[in-house]
């Protein structure tokens, strides 16, 4: 359960997105930063050309090198590509096309940036026309190639599979990254990989002589080069790009640092200032490492800087099994911040490279774990904006694989080798797929001098988790010196989980001065990452809340993910009879009020409602429930017509709220209740199943008599939407939105504006089998209103006598489309006004316009008389219309689930693991053969639970989530296919592991 409290602040992403000025901000940085570096570059090439250094090239190891400008001391600084089997270690073939989760994501749609030593060979068979060199770089590169295959390769060859294998690349070389990436940004960027940096502390064969150099200053220090853990110029800019683009995630390799350094009094360069060039050397200094080793932009806070571990052949198999690798940098950084982030593989991973155009080679480095890491993000975004229908921001993707890795290190939370620990691809896409049952995604602005608080409910089963993550301002580089301690953190967020008891919990810290330490927990004031952690939670609510110290000016933009209960599967009763004072909820003992069960349930539970007229107004918040009469056991329609939720005090009879997609409402009347806007269901950004249900006089002083629809996926089935009202959308109200209509009846509705039945607002809605009839918009309204962009899938549907038109496009706003195929349309073509914004598809051979005989208009039944047009005239034979033939009035069961026809009722529970029950009622008319199949996401039958001729009535199977051969199948969506005759009925569920 979960509760958010009355001084939260919410707004869609899009409100604090990139703004105007930001884009300005961006485009005006882009131009400083291009003259800046060119200005640099140019000094520094004429000092090499005069001082015969190198300006580009490879060094044996096979590292690229590229002279970007020179230090204050004059010393040159280079960039330095970070080279020295990834795709299982983190989990992310899991959710590929064929994998275990069967979510087939591939980064179709997403776009990822690259910077890096050189041309990509966009001719290389892995790209199959994705790749594109956005500069005019000459120079091939083997990296920037293998580093591009890493994380887009369509995998021709199958060892050398990238990350995201049909997202789109925008290849840049490493000159002028800083201009390029703010331009990049202002245009919209979301993700870019960064394989490369300056060079810090200790390098073998710089100047390809078999000689160390010493990156450092000696002026600051010569012992130890201050560069590492320092917040730098190069720090503070990359951290204003991120600043300025909140939508758009820097990732970077950490570096390869760590264990290097030659024996004391061996001879090395060292840069001289009073020489203004190299000098020889045997002056002893630190080796780099073990700890503190990453340099310039990686310390930025805004950004994700990834270690590498060695590969996990065998996949993840708990801490023990991630092993850092000898070369990867570590942190702490100078004022104690995390770094790395994460890790991901780095060790011998193979990929594409730009000698020919089938070419490939095996590298290691941290190179290589930043594109694993990379391409895989671009999976987490494609999924949540198929789910959400939006990106998320920078810092809440941050946030989400940072609360979603794997543990690593010796030590539980995180640490100074592994940041937060192993990155779990999966488990991100697994956490978005499951929002509302049992965790929480959340971006919201907290403005100065407020707090936020969220209230979740745990039954002590399941560990809570809270992370949040923000972009904070840039800091201001403190002066040159070894370890300075100045915090760079501006606005700083505090996160604490509290119990009903009191009981508080801080977020993990780490202590700079002993990096083996395990973390403690306490106030974090260095860290623009927070996460809380209680393992064993106490049953009861639990508050999240986060606050800040100081000011945060206009306000601080964060990204809020919470795991707080695993799903359920009690059954919690509730009676007209019951008392919620002494309720335990057992069929014995049940509940009074519907809302008492509710807040008791867990996502999974299903919560049985007896006959009854229950004055409330009930909401379904953050999780997934069945909430049932009856009729789920009896399949007796009249249990529908005597289980009735009427609102209250001009509140909507159900609101949902971020209710999750195993959120079902089956066999109940809504009626009667008034109100704004949506009267009858209110559903917000919720993705729940409305099957055999009733939604009847209704009455919406504004938009939504029967429902109102906001930023959701949701499916009605089986259902009656009759006899509501509103100013506009009688109906159904819909504003961006995905509907999805199966035999489902909308009659008798009022607008006194618009769209009698349906008002879609940017909206797609599809129609299979619906009528649509009698209902009564004002003028030139329409009974299907379409505006803003929306759109209209029409089959196996009728359509007649509606008032004044049965279609109608907003004369304002983007073009809308329609199309009609195999259904009956009163009037035709003439009866669709367009306002001439959009256009119209018909199946001109399979569109009638003929009167479908309904049985009794005056007794509202819209059954087909025997003679009826629409009777097998749909696609594949199938009726026109919601109801079959038959023409004897049966009250509610003619209208409430199709009397008379072939049932599939929702899989009990669902998700489930390892057993699932399917309810069927099949006609007793039906002499065909009938057919129950367990189908996975490719199309594949995995079993035949049914297969009979002449099966009638109602039947009950179990599903044990095995195969045809008896093996276990794995975790993952499914779907039912049941057929009788030519009825079919399909249904999802999803087996849990």
């Amino acid at each position: 359960m979960i509760r958010c409290i009355f001084f939260i602040f919410y707004f869609i992403a899009g409100i604090y997105g990139q703004t105007i000025d930001q884009r300005k901000k961006l485009l005006d940085l882009s131009e400083v930063y291009l003259k800046k570096s060119r200005s640099q570059k140019d000094q520094a090439d004429s000092i090499a050309r005069l001082k015969n250094w190198h300006i580009y090239g490879e060094l044996a190891t096979g590292e690229e090198f590229w002279l970007k400008k020179l230090a204050a001391n004059g010393m040159p600084l280079y960039y330095y590509t970070e080279n020295l089997t990834s795709a299982r270690s983190i989990s992310t073939d899991h959710v590929w096309p064929g994998g275990e989760s069967q979510l087939f994501l591939n980064g179709t749609g997403m776009i990822v940036g690259e910077w890096d030593g050189g041309r990509v060979l966009i001719e290389h068979q892995e790209f199959q026309g994705r790749a594109f060199q956005i500069d005019e770089y000459p120079d091939l590169s083997d990296h920037a190639t293998h580093v591009a295959g890493t994380m887009i390769a369509a995998g021709i060859n199958q060892q050398a599979h990238g990350m995201s294998s049909a997202a789109i690349l925008q290849a840049n070389s490493w000159d002028n990254d800083d201009s390029e990436m703010a331009a990049a940004a202002a245009d919209g960027m979301i993700l870019s990989n960064h394989s490369y940096g300056s060079r810090g502390g200790w390098h073998w064969n710089s100047f390809s002589d078999d000689m160390w150099v010493w990156w450092g200053d000696t002026d600051v220090d010569p012992m130890e080069d201050y560069h590492f853990g320092f917040y730098d110029e190069q720090s503070q800019e990359w951290d204003e790009i991120a600043y300025n683009a909140p939508h758009y995630l820097i990732v970077l390799s950490a570096g390869n640092d760590r264990n290097d350094g030659p024996n004391p009094d061996t001879e090395h360069w060292v840069w001289s200032s009073l020489e203004n060039d190299w000098v020889l050397s045997t002056d002893t200094r630190n080796p780099d490492g073990p700890w503190d080793c990453i340099s310039y932009h990686k310390i930025s806070k805004n950004v994700l800087t990834v270690g590498a571990v060695n590969d996990l052949n065998d996949g993840y198999n708990g801490s023990g099994s991630v092993n850092i690798s000898s070369f990867s940098s570590v942190g702490p950084v100078d004022d104690g911040r995390i770094k790395p982030d994460i890790v991901a593989n780095g060790v011998g991973l193979l990929s594409s490279v730009s000698s020919s155009f089938d070419a490939y080679d095996t590298y290691s480095g941290t190179s290589m774990s930043a594109p694993s890491t990379t391409g895989s993000l671009t999976l987490i975004q494609q999924w949540y904006q198929e789910r959400q229908d939006t990106l998320l921001l920078a810092a809440t993707l941050k946030a989400l694989v940072i609360h979603t890795a794997d543990e690593a290190g010796e030590h539980e939370g995180p640490d100074y080798r592994y940041g937060w620990g192993l990155m779990n691809t999966s488990r991100a896409v697994d956490l978005i797929s499951h929002l509302g049952n049992g965790h929480l995604i959340q971006e919201m602005v907290l403005h100065d001098g407020s707090s936020i608080e969220i209230q979740v409910y745990s039954n002590g089963s399941h560990p809570i988790r809270a992370t949040i993550s923000w972009t904070d301002i840039p800091g201001i580089p403190p002066a040159p010196s070894v370890n300075p301690p100045d915090i760079m953190l501006v606005n700083d967020l505090d996160l604490r989980v509290i119990h009903e008891s009191g009981t508080m919990y801080d977020p993990y810290k780490l202590n700079p001065y002993y990096p083996d330490n395990s973390a403690t927990t306490g106030d974090n004031i260095v860290d623009n990452v927070e996460q809380v952690h209680v393992p064993n939670p106490e049953p009861g609510m639990y508050t999240i809340r986060i606050t800040h110290k100081g000011s945060v000016g206009l306000g601080q933009p964060l990204g809020l993910i919470v795991s707080y209960d695993i799903p359920g599967n009690q059954m919690i009763h509730v009676a007209f009879t019951g008392d919620d004072l002494t309720a335990d909820g057992s069929e014995e003992n049940p509940f009074g009020s519907i809302q008492a069960a509710i807040e008791m349930s867990l996502s999974g539970d299903t919560v049985i409602i007896h006959p009854g007229i229950y004055n409330e107004s009930i909401q379904i918040e953050s999780r997934g429930i069945l909430l049932a009469s009856d009729f789920l056991f009896s399949g007796e329609h009249a249990d529908i017509g005597s289980t009735n939720i009427v609102g209250v005090a001009g509140n909507p009879s159900i609101h949902l709220n971020q209710a999750g997609y195993s959120t079902q409402i089956l066999g109940l009347t809504i009626s009667h209740s008034d109100g704004e806007p949506g009267v009858g269901i209110h559903c917000e950004s919720s993705f729940p199943t409305i099957q055999n249900c009733r939604i009847i006089n209704n009455f919406g002083d504004s938009f939504g008599g029967g429902i109102y629809i906001q930023e959701s996926d949701i499916t009605f089935m089986d259902t009656e939407i009759c006899q509501n009202s509103a100013s506009a959308g009688g109906g159904i109200y819909a504003v961006e939105s995905n509907i999805a209509l199966n035999q489902v009846l909308l009659s008798n509705n009022h607008s006194s504006l618009d769209g009698a039945a349906l008002y879609m607002m940017q909206t797609d809605l599809d129609l299979n089998q619906v009528t649509i009839t009698e209902n009564v918009a004002g003028d030139d309204a329409g009974a299907i209103y379409l505006r803003y962009s929306s759109s209209v899938s029409i089959l196996n549907s009728i359509l007649w006598n509606d008032e004044p038109q049965e279609i109608v496009f907003s004369p304002v706003g983007g073009e809308n489309f329609v199309g009609i195929y195999y259904s009956d349309l009163a009037g035709g073509v003439s009866n669709i006004l367009s306002n001439q914004n959009g256009y119209s598809t018909f199946g001109l051979t399979n569109v009638i316009n003929l009167d479908p005989m309904f049985c009794l208009l005056d007794s509202v039944d819209f059954s087909l008389n025997s003679g009826s047009p629409c009777i097998g005239s749909g696609e594949n034979s199938l009726n026109m219309g919601a109801y079959g033939i038959g023409c004897e009035l049966a009250g509610v069961k003619n209208h409430s689930g199709l009397a008379e026809q072939f049932m599939l009722y929702p899989a009990f529970p669902n998700p489930f693991n390892p057993v699932v029950t399917l309810d069927l009622n099949i006609p007793i008319a039906h002499i065909g053969r009938t057919t129950v199949q367990i189908i996975d996401i490719t199309g594949r039958t995995r079993v035949i639970l049914l297969d009979e001729q002449g099966q009638s009535g109602y039947t009950s199977l179990v599903w044990n989530g095995r195969d045809d051969h008896g093996t276990p199948v794995p975790a993952g969506v499914y779907f039912v296919f049941a057929r009788a005759g030519s009825v079919v009925r399909t249904q999802k569920i999803l087996l849990l592991k």
